[in-house]
Order: C-alpha cells, then structure tokens, then sequence
C-alpha cells in the first residue's frame, strides 16, 4: 500500500477554495480542514499506508479492517480507500476535543508550581505582599473560564456526535475509551477545584484585610459628615425660627391697615386689586397669609368673619376673576408691605326685629 500522508487543521474561517470537514460550536467555533500546509494551523498529520509499533505512549485501536496508532501530533493510519473519509472525521472530532482537554490539563500543569509558591501569600495576608493581590484576582477569573470551557466540553466528549457516520462514532467511541478520557476529565476537574479553592480563599482573605484597614477610615468619615449634617439641619431650622417669631411679630402683632378694595388679579402669590378707584396696586402676601369668608351688612356696612378658606388663593374663588374684580377686606402688616389676612366679602342684610 503506497504511503501518503494529509494533514487535519482547525482553523477560525475555511480558507477561499477549500470545503471543511467538521464545523465545531463548542467549546469554541472552529472549523476542521485538509490543509497542505503543516505548519500553517494548529491541528495533526495523518499517515495513510503504515502502523506504528507498540509504544507506550500510543493510543492503538481496531475497527472491522482499519488500524489507527494515535499521537497528538501525527496518526498513522491502515484503512482500504473508501473508508479514508469516515476514518478523517473521526479523527478531527477525537483530536480537537482531545486537543481541548489537553490545552485545559496544561493550564492546570503550569499554574500548579506557581500555587504551591502562593499558599503562604494566600493564607497570611500582609500589606508589603499586595503586589500578589491583583494576580490573585486574574487567577480566579482564567479559572473561571476554564471551568465554563470544561462544562462545555464535557458533553462533547461524553459520546460522538450523532452527525459522524456510524463507522466514524464508533472509531471516536473506541479512542475515547483506550485515551481515558473520562478518567481525565476527573481527575482535571479535581486539580482545577484545588486551584480554585486556594484563590477564592485568598481574595475572600484579601478583600477582609482591605476592610479592616480602610474600614475605620470609612466608618469616621461617615461619622464626621453627619456630625456637619446635624449642625447643617440645626442652623436651618433656627434660621427658620427666627423668620417666624419676625413675620408673626410683625403680622400680627403690629397689624396697621385694613381697608375695601377689589381683587382684579391674583398670580404668584401676589394680590393686585384697587382701592378706592384709584390705580391697580400689587403687594405679596405673608407666609401665614389667613383667607377667609366675610359678611358685610348692606344697611351697616359691617364686616363679620366667616369660614376659612382652606386652599388660600388657591380656592376657586380666585379663579377666573370677574374684570370688575372680587369685594374683599384687606388687612396689611404694620410696613405696608404684604398684605396678611384677606376677607372674600358676601353681601348680607340684617332683619329688623
């Protein structure tokens, strides 16, 4: 049998001119080609025409009339010619998983030392070691990833695709049992717990240390600023106080005009109304501004108070005032300068005994 050889790739995009074999969306999309060129892509060569010898190091298998001897980088391959395509899928599927899992177990390999070395930065944690710390954290995260990169590739390597042909599941079937891929994944899923459960530890420890330095910092600062918030809240409401005692004093006590007049506007807490048929005149009203019912008595002309009106100027006898306006008793505060108390007069009439 003449010996020729084809290599398998896995490459991102199948080049232009070129059909893939398989098309992989997990753990990753790649897709697996014949490529001419070794040292283009990642991927393994493939002998046609010739079987290794037993070696330790190589996975053998039988299937009806094909022989494989497997090594990660180069197959060899006894198989008649119509069997060549069913024998390449299959391999493509083996050793891009395989692949998979190995590149995860030489992770682990290399990061082993380094944790070993890390055990007493992850356990006594000392503010000169802070330099680890970031580290610590971007171990974790790689871990992490790799951990979702392993959930993925379990189930791929559990059995072959349904999509191979059945001579091709069943040379897959036969290399993932002689390669112990199930014992693999175990014993990397063992390894990497380890890994995990030393770093979490340590940025679990690293971020309680933080705490305890900065945390007395914090808990001052908070401290001092509602001690400034207290004395904030305290001078506003004196400040108010004050403006209260002043306008009462000044509203009520010292009360200086009251007089008729009628209402002709009434905006923005300011009251314009004429008086006398003199000109329109405007003046704001105080903060405890009194509005209420009057009655005025035809035949007297006296004024007698009635019902307060709750909502104020907002009470809907100052909306839509007439042009000739509202009849109201003004009352002002001792300057003249807001107006204190509004009477909304109603006409009435006394009855004669």
């Amino acid at each position: 049998m003449a010996i020729d050889s084809i290599r398998v790739s896995f490459v991102a995009e199948v080049p232009l001119g070129l059909k893939s074999l398989r098309e992989y969306k997990h753990p990753r999309k790649i897709y697996a080609i014949e490529s001419a060129d070794s040292l283009a892509h990642a991927g393994f060569e493939v002998v046609f025409g010739e079987v290794m010898p037993d070696d330790p190091a190589v996975i053998s298998i039988k299937q009806d009339n094909i022989s494989i001897s497997w090594q990660r980088n180069k197959v060899h391959v006894l198989c008649p010619m119509e069997s060549r395509l069913d024998v390449l899928t299959a391999l493509a599927d083996f050793g891009f998983y395989e692949g998979e899992l190995h590149r995860l177990e030489s992770d682990v390999e290399v990061q082993e030392p380094l944790a070993e070395k890390d055990v007493e930065f992850a356990h006594r944690i000392h503010h000169r070691n802070r330099d680890h710390w970031s580290r610590f954290g971007e171990t974790i995260e790689r871990f992490s990833r790799d951990r979702l990169i392993y959930a993925r590739l379990c189930s791929q390597l559990a059995f072959p695709s349904l999509t191979l042909s059945p001579k091709s599941r069943q040379i897959v079937s036969k290399l993932l049992r002689e390669s112990n891929i199930e014992d693999r994944l175990e014993m990397y899923s063992d390894r990497l717990e380890a890994l995990e459960e030393l770093y979490e530890g340590a940025n679990d420890r690293v971020a309680d240390y933080r705490w305890y330095r900065g945390g007395h910092l914090l808990e001052w600062t908070i401290v001092i600023i509602l001690i400034f918030e207290a004395i904030a809240m305290s001078v506003e409401l004196g400040m108010h106080v004050i403006e209260f005692n002043r306008d009462s004093k000044a509203e009520v006590i010292d009360l200086s005009e009251e007089f008729e007049a009628n209402i002709i506007q009434v905006e923005n807490d300011r009251v314009t109304f004429v008086k006398k048929s003199l000109e329109p005149k405007t003046l704001g009203v105080a903060k405890n501004l009194r509005v209420q019912e009057g009655r005025m008595d035809r035949k007297s002309g006296e004024v007698t108070s009635g019902s307060a009106l709750e909502k104020g100027l907002g009470d809907e006898a100052f909306q839509n005032i007439p042009v000739a306006g509202i009849k109201a008793m003004l009352l002002t505060d001792s300057k003249n300068e807001k107006i204190a108390q509004i009477q909304v007069l109603r006409a009435s009439s006394k009855k004669a005994k």
